[in-house]
Order: C-alpha cells, then structure tokens, then sequence
C-alpha cells in the first residue's frame, strides 16, 4: 500500500460511523426496548460484562451507564477466571454481557458458556450475528456496522457503546434517552465535519512519542480508547488514566512539555477535571483538551473544540469524542510514516483463551 492510501481504511471507517449508528438504531431499537422491559419489571441482580480491548473499553462505558441510569452495579468480568482457572462464579441472577465484534473471543464466549450454567441470563453485543459468542448467549444485540476492515476498531466501537446506551434506556423505560440516541449520528456527522480543522493541528505531535491521556465518567472509556488506538497505529507509550487516579502518583511523571491529553465535557465530572487540568498547567506539562467545555478549552494549549454552540448531554460526549480521537490517531500515524490500516505484528481477529 502507497503512504498516500495509508489509512484510507480506518478513516473510510470512522467516516462511516454515523450511517452505523443509523442502521443499527433502525434495525434494533424496537426490539431492544421490548427487550429491556423484562428487565425493568424484574432487574438483574448484578450485570457482569466480558470483553477484550476496545470491547472492553465500550464495557467500562457500559459500566457507567447501568450504574448511574439503571442503579445496577456492574462488574467487568475477568475472562481467564472462566477459560483458564475454569472456576464457576456464581452468577445466578445476574445477567452476563458478552461482547466481541467479531464474536470469536474464545474466553468471552467460555464466560457466557459458564453463566448459563450457573443460571444467569446471558446476551451478546457483535457485529457478526451468525458467530460463536451469538450462539452461545440467550439473547443478541447485532452492530449492523458492516464489515470493518481496519485492523483498529472504530465504528464497532461506537455501535457497542450505542446498543449499550440503547438498552440501558430500554431497561429504565426512558423514553426521553432512547429518543436522544437518534440525535447520535449527527453529532458525530459535525465532528466529521470538523475534519479539516482538526488533522491540521496534528502535525505538531509528529515526534511524540510519550503521553498521557485522562478522562472521567463516561468519558473514562473514551480515554483508554484513544491510549489504545495511539499505541495500536503509532506505537506511542500512551497510557490511560481517571484523572483523580492520575494526581494520585502519576502525576510525579511531569515535567515541563510533558504531553496530557484529556477529555472535558459539561457536565457532572466537568469541575474535577478542570481541577486536575490546573494542576498539570501548573507543572509545566503541554496540554491537550478534546470536548465541549470552553472553561477547559480555555486552559488547553492545544484546543480541539468540539460541537461548538451544541447542547451535547455528557452521557452522549463519548461518541463525539473519540471520532476526534479517532482522527487524531489516524492522521498521527501517517504523519509519522507508519499506515494504521495494518499495524505492525496485529491482526483484526485476536483470539484469545
């Protein structure tokens, strides 16, 4: 592939998130609210969620939602208790999410394998309704993503983390959040938009090659997506933090430049990171705000501004967020010379036991 198709992949599929998120709104929404009425009237126990990388990543968002809308707590599963310690948790009662995009996650499928056993109610969030993981669960949620080529997820990302706030509405028989879901593909669209804007400020962190990336709530899942697509497509030691955990020890690693990048949306945990934001500035460290929130574009000495004069509810910033995110990485990477659409030493499909 010529450096100039570099990319071409992953960025045809984060282009292609909004028209996603519209398939898979009109596919499942129906059925997913009707769905989550039994759960409304009869709630879960607990939810246990069981996902590798960015899967993963949409589960902690996933762990937010049923927890501040659905007041369920909500546990992420630890795969290797199920494939390798074959110990049988007690899960009854629960319901048990397993997600894969591909649905060939050996170890999630083994986890709903066993949650059936132990008499929970298992579903499967994947973009390929006829694979193993569907097979092995009760019930199916389907991406409707369309095939996703690029070995780093994009689009699977934000459909998992839709069909999560989808039945995280449905459970709460919320009907004013399941009718906001539908105001997600333009929002993401605007962002898009923004292309130009963004990938022009990227050529300064041609030469990066450490940072840091920090995020709250739901946006604490944007964070570890953004670290991982950074690592996955430039090889960047980026590491992922919530920020209070960051100024508890981390924070030690500063000096003057040091590269944070942070997500700051209005919204409940908007004071906190603005908090955490003074200090870094404070200590010299080269700040880096993706979000919604002028106070905190403000402090950034790289602002990527985002949906600017456009209510955007916190619980939908992830979805704005990281599509720049997503940019950013993408561009970085070809900016460095290396093509993101095949990362050294990954494949799309990663199986694991």
């Amino acid at each position: 592939m010529s450096k100039l198709a570099a990319g071409a992949q992953m960025l045809a599929e984060i282009h292609e998130q909004p028209e996603a998120i519209r398939r898979l709104l009109a596919a499942e929404s129906a059925r997913v609210w009707e769905l989550g009425d039994r759960w409304a009237h009869t709630p879960p126990r607990f939810i246990a969620i069981a996902a590798r990388g960015t899967s993963d990543h949409a589960a902690l968002y996933g762990k937010y939602l049923f927890e501040t809308i659905n007041r369920i707590f909500v546990g992420l599963a630890a795969p290797s208790v199920a494939s390798i310690y074959h110990a049988d948790v007690n899960l009854d009662g629960a319901l048990v999410v397993g997600i894969s995009q591909s649905g060939e996650a050996a170890d999630v499928i083994t986890v709903l394998e066993h949650a059936r056993r132990s008499g929970a109610q298992t579903l499967a969030l994947t973009n390929v309704a006829s694979s193993p993981l569907a097979a092995a669960a009760e019930t199916t949620i389907e991406l409707h993503a369309n095939p996703e080529l690029a070995v780093a997820a994009t689009k699977t990302f934000t459909t998992t983390m839709a069909a999560l706030l989808m039945l995280a509405a449905a459970m709460h028989r919320d009907a004013a959040l399941r009718d906001a879901l539908q105001r997600l593909p333009d929002l993401i669209a605007d962002v898009l938009a923004q292309e130009a804007a963004i990938t022009a400020k990227v050529e300064r962190f041609r030469f990066l090659q450490e940072c840091v990336v920090l995020g709250r709530g739901y946006n604490l899942a944007t964070a570890y997506e953004l670290a991982l697509k950074l690592r996955e497509t430039s090889y960047i030691r980026a590491q992922p933090f919530a920020s209070p955990d960051f100024v508890h020890g981390p924070i030690a690693i500063l000096e003057e430049g040091y590269p944070v990048l942070a997500f700051a949306n209005e919204g409940a945990t908007l004071p906190t990171v603005l908090e955490v934001l003074l200090q870094t500035k404070g200590r010299g460290a080269e700040t880096v705000v993706f979000g919604n929130a002028p106070a905190a574009l403000d402090l950034a000495d790289v602002a990527f501004p985002l949906n600017p004069g456009t209510d955007v509810p916190e619980v939908l910033s992830p979805f704005t967020s990281i599509t720049a995110g997503q940019l950013f990485a993408c561009t970085l990477a070809t900016i460095k010379g290396y093509n993101p659409d095949a990362p050294r030493g990954l494949r799309k499909v990663t199986i694991t036991r």
